[in-house]
C-alpha cells in the first residue's frame, strides 16, 4: 500500500483501509477570525487530551469505537464542553471515559464546605449492575486555573454509594 505525499495528495492508511485526501494549501496569515477561534479551541482539547493520554483514559476511548482511532473520538465528543476560545464552558458535557458501563446514577459532587479541599460524593447504584462492577473504583480529574490534574483514584468503590476524598493541591 502507499503512504505519504505524492504532488497534492497524501496517501495514508486507517485501520487497514487506504485513503487519500489533498493537501492543505493555506497558509497561517490566511486564517479568518473564526477559524482562529476554532484552531484556539480544538488546541485546549488536545492539551487535555494530552494530559490524559498516559493514563487509564486512552486505552478506554480506543476500544469504544472501530471507525476512527480513540483520540479523534475523544476530540469529537468532547468538543462541546469548550467554548470557541477554548475555555471549558460546559463541564456537565466533557466525557473523560465511555464505554456501555452506564454512570452511576443521581451522582452529586459538593466541596465539604466552602473553599474546602474535600469533595462529598454520593450516587445510586443501577440494581441490574453486575457484582463485579461495584468493585470498580472511583477515578477523579480536576480542573483549575486552566490546568487539568492528573487522574487520580478516590479510594471509593462504587458499592460505596457515597464518600469523600481530597482534591490535588
Amino acid at each position: 500500500m502507499v503512504s505519504g505525499k505524492i504532488g497534492p495528495v497524501v496517501y495514508y492508511q486507517l485501520r487497514g483501509k487506504q485513503y487519500v485526501r489533498t493537501v492543505q494549501n493555506r497558509k497561517k496569515n490566511s486564517w479568518s477570525p473564526q477559524q482562529k477561534l476554532h484552531r484556539q479551541r480544538f488546541s485546549k482539547v488536545i492539551q487535555l487530551w494530552k494530559q490524559l493520554k498516559s493514563t487509564h483514559i486512552a486505552p478506554i476511548w480506543k476500544l469504544a469505537t472501530q471507525e476512527m482511532n480513540g483520540y479523534i473520538y475523544f476530540m469529537k465528543i468532547n468538543m462541546p464542553a469548550f467554548g470557541p476560545d477554548g475555555t471549558l464552558t460546559n463541564p456537565r458535557e466533557l466525557q473523560l471515559s465511555t464505554g456501555k458501563l452506564r454512570l452511576p446514577l443521581d451522582l452529586t459532587a459538593s466541596r465539604q464546605a466552602a473553599g474546602s479541599s474535600v469533595v462529598e460524593v454520593s450516587w445510586k447504584n443501577d440494581a441490574n449492575l453486575k457484582k463485579v462492577r461495584l468493585q470498580d473504583e472511583l477515578m477523579m480529574v480536576s480542573y483549575a486555573n486552566g490546568v487539568y490534574s492528573v487522574l487520580s483514584p478516590t479510594g471509593l468503590e462504587r458499592s460505596a454509594q457515597s464518600g469523600s476524598f481530597t482534591l490535588p493541591v
